[in-house]
């Protein structure tokens, strides 16, 4: 089984805020949650063109993708980011 995780982490103060983790989906195969990842890649990548949010495909220290998006809910809020990341489980 493989699970996808999303985690937010604010860079307003890192030490006062714990990271948000959001409800994980759970997948058969690897294969199957690096479609959902590449699947939420192309739907954020979308929104670069209108906002000032950064997307970044990249890859861990075991050579597994993942998912870095970057983005201000507000102009006034600090900046939030998004990781992404398959795991087995």
């Amino acid at each position: 089984m493989w699970i996808l995780l999303t985690v937010i982490i604010s860079s307003s103060n890192k030490e006062a805020n714990a990271p948000i983790y959001l409800r994980p989906i759970l997948h058969d195969t690897i294969e199957k949650c690096e479609l959902n990842l590449d699947q939420i890649h192309s739907d954020l990548i979308k929104l670069t063109y209108n906002y000032p949010v950064e997307v970044k495909l990249e890859y861990d220290k075991n050579h597994k993708k993942y998912l870095k998006y970057s983005y201000k809910t507000d102009y006034t809020k600090p900046k939030e980011t998004k990781y992404y990341h398959c795991k087995k489980i």
